[in-house]
């Protein structure tokens, strides 16, 4: 029995293209999850944003979300997929769950322990 998961993946996208060609890159990411047996819920381009570092010697990315349902056992398939895609600079797959995690309750369980000494400077 197979069992499927919704997932949430943010995709950067090169920024170099037109519209039309950033809009088919992104057909064909939803294509791909469709070919692995699953379904796409939701799909949202956030626009062209700076990045805050440089990466593959792009300063700019076409940000892209993708909401999508799909066996669990296909999402190592789709981030190798998404690897050699080279219109993707950087991506990233969450489940839905970890998605859901509201950014403060990250924060304070990042955040150092009660009682515990600050490191010292000499």
């Amino acid at each position: 029995m197979t069992t499927t998961r919704d997932y949430e993946a943010l995709i950067i996208l090169k920024a170099a293209g037109t519209e039309q060609e950033i809009a088919k890159h992104a057909a064909q990411l939803e294509d791909q999850v469709k070919k692995l047996g699953g379904g796409i819920e939701r799909s949202q381009s956030m626009g062209r944003r700076k990045l805050a570092f440089r990466i593959a010697r792009q300063t700019e990315g076409h940000y892209y979300l993708l909401r999508f349902r799909a066996p669990t056992e296909q999402v190592g398939e789709l981030e190798r997929l998404f690897r050699l895609n080279e219109s993707i600079v950087r991506f990233i797959i969450l489940s839905a769950e970890e998605a859901a995690v509201p950014a403060a309750v990250a924060v304070r369980s990042a955040a150092p322990v009660q009682g515990a000494s600050a490191p010292t400077r000499s």
